[in-house]
């Protein structure tokens, strides 16, 4: 069977009598108050006939531009950043634009090598959860490389730059004071050992409400790498036998929280009677656990919202570098039966 031979413009120039320039312009968006509205909807409707369809790598050489937004999450594997990530991608697609989605791995060199791959392919932005020690990459890649960066999840306090993250410092500071109101005085903290601003910022929330409480701190960090093994557990389960007290933990992410409830498990504790328990960013599982796991919920389809909106308005004004586009939304406490 013969194959098919695909359209191009010069078939289409020849077909309408009409100049490939002029076609050019309607294909790609710039014919507006230059060409005659007869003549685009002629080009158009004969598009849509034929079924054209433009070569995207040529397009991208002449408009500067390849429709491709590309996601840099901490981890795309993880409940929130697939959550945030599908959400994006179809407010994306209905505005004609791509993602593609990749993990750091809280990695630097492995954002770094990632970041590299992607500017050689002239993508058009990149939404970034940025790992530990990669602020000056960052500061470089947006003040002397001149890429259109939006970061998502924290923020440095050093230089200006575009960000959508959660208000996590209230987040903590309400879910200390639930635990608190539900008759619990040794509260602990189990976070990760990190200069991140969210980590920090709910570090932060725990320890001064539990001063404003005038009660005692138990806090224990974990390193990054060590959230979902064995040795993270086994620091859990130490932390727990040297404070026997302790009767009610706020876990500062959902990872952290699945690994203190198989300790939790293992040590035949009861929840809330012997222990209570919220964990920070929702879960499935953690409605079907029993009893369901009280957490702080992030505004996913807000948070995906803001993230592609705010970034294609940038886009549109990148001229304009003294403009920002900064927003920090409220998680939601949601209590169900674990504290």
């Amino acid at each position: 069977m013969k194959k098919k031979k695909k359209i191009s413009m010069k078939d289409i120039s020849k077909e309408l009598g009409i100049s490939i320039t002029t076609i050019s312009f309607i294909i790609n968006k710039k014919a507006e108050n230059k060409i005659s509205k007869e003549v685009i909807k002629k080009v158009e409707d004969y598009i849509e006939k034929v079924g054209y369809k433009p070569n995207s790598s040529a397009q991208s050489l002449r408009t500067g531009k390849s429709k491709t937004i590309v996601f840099m999450a901490e981890d795309i594997s993880d409940p929130f950043f697939s959550a945030i990530a599908k959400q994006m991608e179809e407010i994306a697609f209905n505005n004609g634009y791509k993602i593609i989605y990749c993990s750091t791995e809280n990695k630097k060199e492995r954002a770094i090598e990632l970041l590299n791959l992607f500017k050689d392919r002239q993508v058009d932005a990149f939404i970034i959860t940025p790992p530990e020690g990669f602020e000056d990459e960052l500061k470089r890649l947006i003040y002397e490389e001149h890429q259109m960066v939006m970061v998502f999840d924290r923020y440095f306090d050093s230089f200006k730059h575009n960000y959508v993250v959660l208000e996590n410092y209230k987040g903590a500071e309400e879910a200390t004071r639930s635990l608190y109101s539900s008759g619990k005085r040794k509260i602990a903290f189990i976070g990760i050992e990190s200069n991140l601003s969210p980590l920090v910022q709910r570090l932060e929330g725990y320890k001064n409400t539990m001063n404003s409480y005038q009660l005692q701190e138990y806090s224990l960090l974990i390193k990054f790498d060590q959230i979902k093994t064995l040795e993270g557990q086994k620091a859990i389960k130490n932390f727990l036998a040297q404070n026997p007290e302790i009767d009610a933990i706020l876990f500062a992410t959902n990872n952290l929280a699945i690994s203190g409830l198989r300790v939790i498990k293992s040590k035949g504790l009861k929840i809330p009677e012997d222990i209570a328990i919220i964990s920070f960013d929702d879960r499935d599982i953690f409605e079907l656990f029993t009893p369901p796991i009280s957490v702080i919920a992030q505004p996913v389809p807000e948070l995906a919202n803001e993230l592609i909106k705010g970034t294609l308005q940038l886009m549109k004004t990148k001229e304009t570098r003294e403009v920002f586009y900064q927003k920090v939304l409220k998680g939601k406490l949601i209590n169900r039966k674990s504290n």
